[in-house]
């Protein structure tokens, strides 16, 4: 059985962490949102000790993976939970590559969710704003509408 992982975060909007996980590849159907914390299931249907307010349950993940979650905290912030086997850490290094929620796919979340944020922000004081990818994987964020 391989154990969560409590990963730091600076998410505290939501909605902008929702979305960022959609651009990492997930449905919105996929994805649970609760206003209390719930259970997160390890890879044989086992309850785990961690609980989350936005989940991806394991059946969207891989065979053989766990749920992730990320819980929001008092501070409005939210943890990750993320497997040592769906993260390609410790012992399932090995597999670092291949895991869904590796090191490159968190910091995809990261980035994607740093730009949701940069967006809502910038629409709401009615500026237009316009993303390319780069080759390189980096995001270029262009702003329209200063005065």
């Amino acid at each position: 059985m391989s154990h969560f992982v409590e990963c730091q975060t600076e998410f505290k909007d939501p909605e902008a962490l929702v979305a960022a996980i959609i651009e990492c590849g997930f449905t919105e159907d996929q994805i649970e949102i609760h206003a209390e914390s719930t259970q997160l299931y390890g890879y044989q249907g086992d309850v785990r000790s961690q609980q989350a307010h936005i989940v991806i349950r394991r059946q969207h993940i891989a065979t053989g993976a766990n749920d992730v979650g990320w819980e929001r905290q008092d501070d409005g912030s939210h943890k990750a939970w993320i497997s040592e086997y769906d993260s390609g850490v410790g012992q399932y290094m090995a597999r670092a590559a291949s895991a869904r929620f590796n090191q490159k796919m968190q910091n995809k979340i990261k980035q994607e969710y740093a730009f949701q944020v940069i967006e809502r922000q910038q629409r709401a004081l009615g500026r237009s704003v316009d993303r390319q990818r780069l080759s390189n994987g980096e995001i270029e964020v262009t702003i329209g509408g200063y005065r």
